[in-house]
């Protein structure tokens, strides 16, 4: 029987351009499938021309895949009009109450072109429309009077075909300026913009008339590209190459066009004249990641090399490593010696070391050492001129908890509000000692900015466990810098962390060395182990979460970490379950719906950019305080009230795109913090994401309770998979850090594209895996005492 889905393309998830047959995730707005009631659908079948953002409708036949459910199978599709289609989708959305999707398509079809002016001129025509109450239609009406120009922004962009989500950060972030840029500058939105790709600035492009071969086009497309797969991959470079292969890949998808490569090849030239990217031999550089590269090695160079610091001789230094052991009540071993003594020689000093082998301890040695030296009170915490730091919020509080000092995140010393102008920052800290903790987080751009903020006189102290997984943004900055001979630097090794009733650590140093124990799957004090399958984690989630909760465990205390987002052991799925179970939807309570989850009262979310001007950053976590509609606000937009431990902000609807729920997180988002149960699920379906410090960096979050599932063998493979090493030239830069600007560039030949032999089917593409269950019983026994 065949079946018709309308609505939005969300993500091709695949797609074989030599048949053309693409794997799609449609976010569903109508179907005449009665029985079929998910918001979403996987399409499959070969389909020459789609584009994600757009609307489409698919007809065909529902399929059961064993792994992935039910699937539409097409048989034939075809494309929404833009302009009618885009001004429905915007009259229908949570921006005007009581319109839904056939009143917004009978408003449309009433007044036809210039839709808003035609209401606005001739409001008493939506008399005419059935099922319009005179309530709704006045607000309606209201709402586009008293926001007229901001609505005829979003209608043309809606009209361009832009989806909602998008216009309204576009609008936010262009204001007044929005229409000129979006129709002189298209490709701008796609750096500008969080989520604009660049096929939707390619498609708004070519509505504008820019042609497919136009050198605008090419460029935009190398630069978008250049920086994405940096973005993508964690590199700072991409080779010629690789970045023309991936171009061409990208232009000729986009608009199903075949292009010449080597008009493609005589920009990226152009460009590299032009200064409008570096490259050294055949390593093509976005600028920003260039000269961040040049500026660490720059100023470690001059913090090494230039200003003065006190010197102390070993004697002396010796003695007060024992008063401060006297002090402390505790014995330094050699290797902790050794480090607080050469932390105190030595201008720049790198400290590393897993969790368990006493970094807080030595780094509170180094603290209390130097103050001893220099004649500092230490009972006088505010006034010692040390200043701590670490790249989020969490980690900043942790610091500060382990420390009993003040400390704040980089961007927060820095002053730095989250966009681009650096131009008000101080020329340097405040402090005669820096000292930075979690530094595997700290990406290439982050570090430049404060290692340039130091003065020549100032210490520096790197803190950090280079085994965890590296920033999420390009470079690998402290496993390069501990690949620099002459950055000094001790590496703690030695467990002390530990006992009969904690594996945790064992567990995590085990799987640093590239090997699951023998015990692996056994129970244990503060761990056990679940085999599971993908389609069997999240009922699990919940059943384990139920326990915990029931034994008394507070429910904030039970955080998911998961290595993606989609899937069935994704981290959306179990955020939506963990809502229901944590914070169920009461009788009548309000509630928010957003494009990917609904919003309640008590609901635990994450913040997922940096805003420095607020004192909220990319990683930290709030609660839900407040649900005020648009109605009784200002902004005219529904607001939530979020409280980052004790900070309470205010976000609009339009601003909504800066949080997520956070029951469960991604695990590159929990670095820096600690959670006293974690819940780690790792199945094959994750194979892409595996690898050893992905499963080491989420073991170390789990500070007294650590329940794993999902399969051994995923594990196993995940362990000895060290994946692919980042491409950086940060080490290269030490060598030529006397004369940075004398890096010897060579004209990049024209590189044809090459595209390799390939064919990729959905039968190749999805796997089906067997079942494996579980009982009750095993499960409350994980939370027994």
């Amino acid at each position: 029987m065949e079946f018709y889905f309308s609505g939005t393309i969300e993500r091709i998830i695949f797609e074989n351009p030599s048949n053309f047959f693409r794997i799609l995730l449609l976010d569903i707005e109508d179907t005449d499938a009665e029985e079929f009631d998910d918001f979403e659908i996987i399409v499959t079948g070969s389909m020459a021309d789609v584009m994600e953002g757009e609307d489409y409708t698919f007809w065909g036949s529902l399929v059961q895949h064993p792994k992935y459910g039910q699937q539409l199978k097409i048989s034939r599709y075809e494309r929404a009009k833009p302009s009618s289609k885009g001004l429905v989708k915007y009259f229908a959305s949570d921006h005007f109450k009581g319109i839904g999707t056939k009143t917004a398509q009978k408003i449309v079809e009433l007044y036809g072109e210039e839709t808003i002016d035609k209401i606005l001129a001739q409001p008493e025509k939506l008399t005419q429309i059935s099922g319009l109450s005179a309530k709704n239609r006045e607000a309606f009406v209201s709402k586009l009077r008293q926001n007229y120009g901001t609505e005829l922004v979003l209608a043309k962009l809606a009209a361009y075909g832009i989806p909602n989500k998008l216009a309204f950060q576009i609008q936010d972030a262009y204001k007044e300026e929005t229409l000129q840029i979006v129709e002189k500058e298209p490709y701008r939105l796609v750096e500008d913009i969080q989520g604009v790709g660049f096929k939707i600035a390619d498609q708004l492009a070519q509505k504008l008339g820019i042609e497919s071969d136009a050198a605008e086009r090419f460029r935009a497309g190398l630069i978008h590209t250049l920086l994405t797969q940096s973005m993508e991959r964690g590199d700072t470079y991409v080779e010629a190459r690789d970045l023309l292969d991936r171009t061409i890949e990208l232009l000729e998808s986009s608009r199903q066009v075949e292009l010449d490569p080597s008009l493609v090849a005589d920009e990226l030239t152009r460009l590299i004249e032009e200064d409008k990217v570096q490259h050294v031999d055949t390593k093509i550089f976005d600028n920003s990641l260039y000269f961040a590269e040049e500026g660490i090695a720059g100023n470690l160079a001059r913090l090494l090399e230039n200003g003065e610091q006190n010197s102390f001789g070993d004697e002396k230094i010796t003695a007060a490593i024992a008063q401060v052991e006297e002090e402390f009540g505790i014995s330094y071993d050699a290797t902790q010696k050794k480090a607080v003594s050469d932390a105190i020689k030595h201008k720049v000093f790198i400290l590393t070391g897993g969790p368990g082998t006493g970094k807080t301890t030595v780094i509170n040695g180094i603290i209390a050492v130097y103050s001893l030296l220099h004649g500092l009170d230490r009972r006088k915490k505010q006034d010692l001129p040390i200043l701590l730091a670490a790249p989020t919020g969490r980690a900043a509080r942790r610091m500060n908890e382990l420390t009993g000092l003040p400390s704040a995140t980089i961007h927060r010393h820095l002053g730095m509000t989250g966009d681009d102008d650096t131009s008000h920052l101080d020329e340097s800290l405040d402090a005669d000692f820096v000292i930075v903790d979690e530094c595997s987080m700290v990406d290439t751009w982050l570090a430049n900015q404060l290692f340039s903020n130091i003065s020549s006189d100032t210490k520096l102290l790197l803190v950090g466990d280079a085994e965890q997984l590296p920033s999420v943004s390009p470079g690998q900055v402290l496993a390069d810098l501990l690949q620099v001979p002459r950055l000094p630097q001790t590496k703690l090794e030695t467990i002390y962390r530990q006992s009969d009733d904690s594996t945790i650590v064992t567990l995590a140093s085990q799987i640093q060395k590239g090997r699951l124990p023998a015990d692996f799957t056994e129970k244990k004090a503060d761990r056990s182990y679940f085999e599971a399958r993908s389609e069997h984690i999240a009922p699990m989630i919940e059943k384990i979460a139920s326990a915990a909760i029931r034994s008394g465990i507070p429910a904030q205390d039970v955080q998911v970490l998961a290595p993606m987002y989609r899937g069935q052991a994704g981290i959306d799925q179990i955020n939506s379950l963990m809502q229901n179970l944590i914070n169920p939807a009461e009788k009548d309570e309000l509630t928010f719906e957003a494009p990917d989850c609904q919003y309640r009262q008590g609901d635990r979310v994450i913040h997922l950019v940096n805003d420095a001007e607020s004192n909220v950053f990319n990683g930290d976590l709030g609660y839900i305080t407040d649900l005020l509609p648009a109605k009784y606000t200002d902004s005219k937009q529904d607001e939530l009230t979020i409280n980052f431990d004790g900070n309470e902000l205010v976000y609009q609807r339009s601003e909504w795109y800066k949080i997520r729920l956070a029951y469960a997180m991604s695990i590159h988002k929990s670095q820096g913090s600690e959670f006293p149960v974690v819940i780690l699920p790792i199945t094959r379906s994750s194979h892409r994401m595996l690898q050893r410090n992905l499963v080491y960096t989420a073991i170390t979050r789990a500070k007294s309770k650590l329940i794993l599932l999902g399969e051994k063998a995923a594990f196993d493979y995940a362990v000895k998979n060290t994946g692919t090493a980042r491409k950086t030239y940060l080490v290269e830069r030490f060598e030529d850090v006397e004369s940075p600007q004398e890096l010897i560039h060579t004209p990049v030949d024209r590189v044809e594209k090459a595209v390799e032999n390939y064919v990729l089917t959905e039968e190749n593409f999805l796997k089906i895996d067997p079942l494996i269950g579980l009982t009750e019983e095993d499960i409350h026994s994980v939370f027994k005492t």
